[in-house]
């Protein structure tokens, strides 16, 4: 990404969690509140309308959906930090020799970054950030999941996909997911990636979870597993006591990293 698209990045997404905080704003607010021009300010809510992120109702904008998956280059500048530490903490969970599948999402495209220090490594992916990511890296045989291709998400996904799923096993699945609650487990707001995630599960051995601390106590529209499913679950260190200690009377090993 470019400096240009970042610092666009980290306008919308600073815009976004403003729409989070008030349910509302005049755009003459948010462009006091950003401290940006009034024509950056409209071009960059033109482009979060386009996606579906907000709305705009007699000058007053807000977030479109109670609950929305913002595009992935505006998620990115979302709680950095804290995915790296996730990322890294995971990184200790893959032993040398190990299959893994990797699924789509922020804080798993952190995780893929650091994976090329291990060695003897496959990597079944249907992400193709992860694959530009893999693709030259001594010690990982990369496998690469056909199907039909989600843009803006750069995700695979369809009946091909999960035949492909149907091919492989593996040690461990590392997911990336939306929405985490104790009683209604892991849901999404994308229909099309459902039945891809739920085959990745159910062709692994353990399913690791990473997730920054924003995801839980969420529903979104679309149950994807239910929380039993999960056998390790990595966040940050952000996660109240509460939530931490309801994962793990579900027999949810918990990471906080």
């Amino acid at each position: 990404m470019t400096n240009t698209s970042r610092k666009r990045s980290n306008r919308k997404a600073d815009l976004v969690r403003l729409l989070q905080a008030d349910d509302a704003r005049l755009i003459d607010d948010l462009a006091a509140s950003t401290a940006v021009s009034s024509s950056t300010l409209r071009r960059e809510l033109r482009d979060l309308v386009a996606d579906g992120v907000v709305r705009i109702n007699v000058g007053r904008v807000s977030l479109a959906t109670p609950f929305k998956e913002y595009p992935f280059v505006i998620r990115t500048v979302f709680n950095t930090e804290e995915k790296i530490r996730i990322a890294r903490a995971a990184l200790d969970l893959v032993q040398n020799g190990d299959t893994i599948f990797l699924a789509g999402g922020t804080t798993t495209l952190e995780f893929a970054k650091l994976l090329p220090g291990r060695r003897r490594l496959t990597v079944i992916t249907n992400v193709l950030r992860v694959v530009n990511t893999l693709v030259d890296k001594a010690g990982i045989e990369l496998i690469v999941l056909g199907g039909a291709v989600r843009p803006g998400e750069h995700t695979l996904h369809g009946h091909l996909t999960e035949w492909g799923v149907n091919q492989f096993r593996a040690d461990k699945f590392i997911y990336g997911i939306e929405a985490i609650s104790l009683q209604h487990g892991l849901t999404h707001s994308q229909l099309l990636e459902v039945n891809t995630d739920r085959a990745l599960a159910d062709a692994s051995t353990q399913v690791i979870v990473l997730a920054d601390h924003t995801k839980f106590g969420k529903v979104a529209p679309v149950m994807v597993l239910p929380i039993e499913k999960v056998n390790i679950l990595v966040t940050g260190r952000e996660l109240p006591d509460s939530e931490a200690e309801g994962l793990r009377a579900k027999n949810i090993r918990v990471i906080l990293a």
